[in-house]
């Protein structure tokens, strides 16, 4: 199990480069649209690679996948791995990734009112000869779940992106909009329900 994230992500990106054209399949319900950050966001994407894992990637009315600026994703998986665990895992991975990505930092809390509850924030670009093209903030929250008596992991992320010209104005607002990325995960108590 130590590598199946990182696979699951990678099998991911490699599917969806071949399922983008066709409708997503409401592997459970989340809501649609879910509404987040005053913004409402519809089924874009669906993906069931593994037995125990469930991804759905939702956008709002006009985005695409290839070029958004903003997506909510629910993931599912059915297994025992805590929230912190999970946390340490892409933590890890971020430190790798900050090796060659200068831009990448990370804040890690645990909310109070929740405890085993996590929020993960973490900026990351992509560029190439010391320009930057593209820069990402995303907001993970970590919870475990019980759905049908079956433990799970529930990870429910909102990513923003800023390309070019907008990048420096959207990075300078990050710090006032934290709190309400913040509030708007903890509040959605999301539990998703599989068809029996």
């Amino acid at each position: 199990m130590k590598h199946f994230l990182w696979f699951c992500i990678l099998l991911t990106a490699l599917v969806r480069s071949g399922w983008a054209a066709s409708e997503p399949v409401a592997y459970f319900d989340a809501g649609n649209p879910i509404k987040y950050d005053g913004t409402k966001f519809y089924l874009a994407w669906s993906a069931h690679p593994q037995d125990i894992y469930y991804l759905q990637e939702y956008l709002p009315k006009g985005e695409t996948l290839e070029r958004y600026t903003q997506m909510f994703t629910v993931s599912v998986i059915f297994w025992d791995r805590t929230p912190e665990a999970t946390v340490r895992a892409k933590v890890a991975e971020l430190e790798r990734r900050r090796e060659t990505d200068k831009v990448c930092r990370y804040l890690v809390a645990e909310n109070p009112d929740k405890p085993g509850e996590y929020i993960l924030e973490f900026i990351v670009s992509d560029g190439r000869d010391g320009v930057l093209d593209c820069v990402e903030v995303d907001i993970h929250y970590y919870r475990q779940v019980v759905i049908d008596g079956k433990k799970a992991s529930l990870l429910c992320f909102y990513s923003r992106r800023a390309y070019g010209d907008d990048i420096l104005p959207f990075m300078k607002t990050i710090p006032e909009r934290r709190n309400g990325w913040y509030e708007g995960m903890t509040r959605l108590g999301m539990v998703p329900r599989f068809p029996k």
